[in-house]
């Protein structure tokens, strides 16, 4: 079972990140200074090293204001009455990953407020298999062809998808292959920029939802991530 659990916990980015095609070689790394790139070639944490004294100064107050703004969206009730959309897929019978629900924000995600800690275009709540879920962190996101703003630095590092679109339509992943469907061209999708609760700077930046960080934080169940001994 504890194999199982361990196995569950290598699979908790199941909804962070699409599914890659497999290659020979790894994408080649971006120097940790880089402020945006795929998310394939960003570190997963940010080098605080390089961010300079002001830099790390702005990643903290803003993972303070989220913090702050996030306070009436710990529970669905909340999320819901403050217009987030919490409707959660159906499980797979026998399925012991954690799943990440990204409940979005139609209006926040139209509006021309960008990185507003008050106005989050997505809550990320974990779903781990037998528990409820938990609000682990938010997603912020932007337009097509648009930059984020970086108030720290190297710290607040925006990361894009490869999805697969048709026209000006929305890209959808890719197939579990890395593969696109017929009518679709593979390019890389809008920047995003996640933000976890946990208790942090490196990891409350991490690219994608780092689970032993969030174990340690109590957002996930220790026995998903090795923490039970």
């Amino acid at each position: 079972m504890r194999a199982r659990r361990l196995a569950a916990c290598a699979a908790v980015l199941a909804l962070t990140a699409p599914a890659a095609a497999v290659a020979a070689e790894p994408p080649a790394r971006l120097p940790p200074e880089t402020l945006r790139g795929p998310e394939n070639r960003l570190l997963e944490y940010p080098t605080l090293s390089t961010a300079t004294v002001s830099e790390r100064a702005g990643a903290q107050r803003l993972l303070a204001q989220i913090r702050a703004a996030a306070r009436g969206w710990h529970t669905l009730r909340g999320a819901r009455a403050a217009g987030f959309d919490t409707h959660t897929a159906r499980r797979r019978a026998g399925d012991l990953t954690v799943h990440y629900l990204h409940a979005e924000h139609h209006a926040y995600s139209h509006d021309t407020r960008y990185l507003d800690p008050s106005r989050p275009e997505a809550l990320i709540y974990a779903n781990p298999p037998g528990s409820p879920l938990v609000l682990v962190g938010v997603m912020f996101s932007m337009p097509r062809g648009m930059r984020g703003l970086t108030p720290g630095g190297p710290i607040t590092r925006w990361h894009t998808h490869k999805v697969c679109a048709r026209g000006n339509a929305r890209g959808l992943a890719p197939r579990s292959d890395g593969s696109c469907p017929a009518g679709t061209a593979a390019r890389q999708g809008s920047e995003m920029l996640h933000v976890w609760f946990t208790r942090d700077l490196r990891s409350a930046f991490a690219i994608h939802a780092p689970p032993r960080e969030l174990g340690l934080a109590g957002l996930l169940p220790p026995e998903f991530c090795g923490l039970d001994h």
